[in-house]
């Protein structure tokens, strides 16, 4: 049976001291080590630090992490890529260009003999109005076509400098961890033997009555991802098959 892999929040162009300073690379070498291996790769949101997609633009630095991404959709693993709270402005590259399936929202699969569903996370604590106000406002189509107007270089610096900032003051932490559950497990209820998503950088793979609830921690410090095989979740971190030369 195929193994499915989860990933998410490698923040790609973050500027912050304790990021691994060679996650992009690691990330390269992780692809390539899922040849032949992974049925499926789910991408759940924030691969990139900010992502804005212009028509004659595509950041030069991510350049080798695309590259992968698209060999290893070439060579047989279904590729999924779920928007994140940083990275939403995906536009048409990422299916036309890598041949990966993009989606603003939920997914839900059907892996291993199980119901899966997978999403970034961003708004799942429903009392987080101040969050859900920002996002809506971020997302509006006229936000996004004002913000095409900057250069790409100013709109990039501009939007990582902010991202910065925000980061210095709120650190690499798990956010309203409990509030989360209880939403993952009203939506276990609805059907779903597997919920998995990204956005609070915690890392835990949890049984409950309702069914199994899964973060995918980050790959921004700690390199984590999820292996699911014979349709059990296990959260792992990446050891570079380089870490003893």
């Amino acid at each position: 049976m195929e193994t499915a892999v989860f990933v998410s929040d490698l923040h790609l162009g973050a500027l912050y001291p304790k990021a691994n300073p060679k996650r992009a690379e690691l990330f390269v070498e992780f692809l390539n080590s899922w040849t032949g291996q992974a049925g499926h790769l789910v991408i759940l949101g924030d691969l990139f630090e900010f992502w804005m997609e212009y028509r004659h633009y595509i950041p030069k630095g991510y350049f080798d992490v695309l590259a992968a991404i698209r060999d290893l959709q070439r060579r047989g693993t279904e590729i999924h890529y779920l928007c994140g709270n940083h990275d939403f402005n995906l536009g048409n590259f990422f299916s036309e260009s890598l041949g990966i399936t993009v989606h603003d929202g939920p997914l839900e699969l059907t892996l291993q003999g199980k119901r899966v569903l997978l999403l970034h996370g961003d708004g799942l604590d429903p009392t987080d109005i101040s969050y859900r106000l920002m996002r809506a406002v971020l997302r509006h189509p006229l936000s996004n076509r004002l913000y095409r107007l900057l250069h790409p270089d100013l709109g990039m610096a501009l939007a990582l400098r902010v991202g910065k900032l925000s980061r210095d003051r709120h650190g690499n932490v798990p956010r309203h961890l409990p509030k989360y559950e209880a939403a993952a497990r009203k939506m276990l209820q609805q059907g779903h033997d597997i919920l998995v998503h990204g956005h609070v950088h915690a890392g835990f793979v949890k049984n409950l009555p309702e069914g199994t609830y899964v973060n995918t921690g980050e790959w921004f410090e700690r390199l984590q991802y999820v292996e699911m095989k014979n349709g059990k979740c296990e959260l792992k971190s990446y050891v570079s098959s380089h870490a003893q030369d």
